[in-house]
């Protein structure tokens, strides 16, 4: 049976810091059934009282190191060089789409949530509107809106907004989502267009003019009527 080894108190000792450095503690408590070196580890953390066995182990520990990177190195020679194959181009090109619906979350919030779509086809616009763009708006009273207070100065009027985003789906329908608290379901490139559009609800030889908000009214006054926290 081998001899229990002798322990001094100041005995030099040696552990292995987490990046493989020999570094250099000693023995600075003795206890019943063990000791605690000057670092603040106890003699359960791997440690060698000679520096010759500390450099052993950790030469060991970088060759070890070393294989799995030659290793890791070698895979990813064959990876960078799949790259540059026609097949791994065909593979990229001819991969579905990964679809999510980039709508207006408020306006999805009718709709039963959908999950992600993987699809072969995609349809894109041709053309849209882009994030600035001015386009007029018809509100009635059936017209809703993300806030009860918004500002509604008339039961019918055009208002002018500006279009904040634009996504489109993949039937190639352009979806925005507008500077108004309203939620808006139908625009008009300009303002006539809105007014006629308007006028043409009313009865026929009716010609009341019809309300404008602008944009910056609108804004203004829903300011005014709820704070700052207007999701503009």
């Amino acid at each position: 049976m081998a001899a229990k080894r002798v322990v001094n108190i100041g005995q030099e000792a040696f552990v292995l810091s987490q990046d493989g450095e020999v570094v250099r503690t000693m023995v600075a408590k003795l206890e019943k059934n063990g000791y605690r070196f000057l670092n603040g580890d106890d003699d359960h953390r791997i440690h060698w009282f000679t520096f010759e066995g500390a450099v052993a182990a950790a030469s060991d520990r970088v060759n070890t190191r070393q294989k799995a990177l030659r290793k890791e190195l070698r895979a990813l020679g064959r990876k960078r060089r799949a790259l540059e194959t026609q097949e791994y181009r065909d593979g990229v090109m001819n991969a579905p789409y990964r679809v999510v619906d980039l709508r207006d979350e408020m306006i999805l919030a009718y709709a039963r949530p959908r999950r992600p779509r993987i699809l072969k086809k995609i349809w894109v616009p041709e053309t849209y509107l882009t994030p600035g763009h001015v386009v007029y708006v018809i509100i009635t009273p059936m017209t809703q809106s993300s806030w009860a207070g918004a500002y509604r100065p008339h039961k019918h009027f055009v208002l002018e907004t500006e279009v904040k985003s634009v996504c489109f789906s993949p039937d190639g329908q352009a979806h925005y989502m507008f500077s108004t608290l309203f939620i808006v379901e139908e625009f008009f490139l300009s303002r006539e267009e809105a007014t006629a559009r308007l006028q043409s609800y009313s009865e026929p030889g009716t010609k009341d003019p019809v309300p404008f908000v602008s944009s910056k009214q609108e804004k203004e006054e829903n300011e005014r009527l709820l704070g700052d926290n207007i999701p503009f």
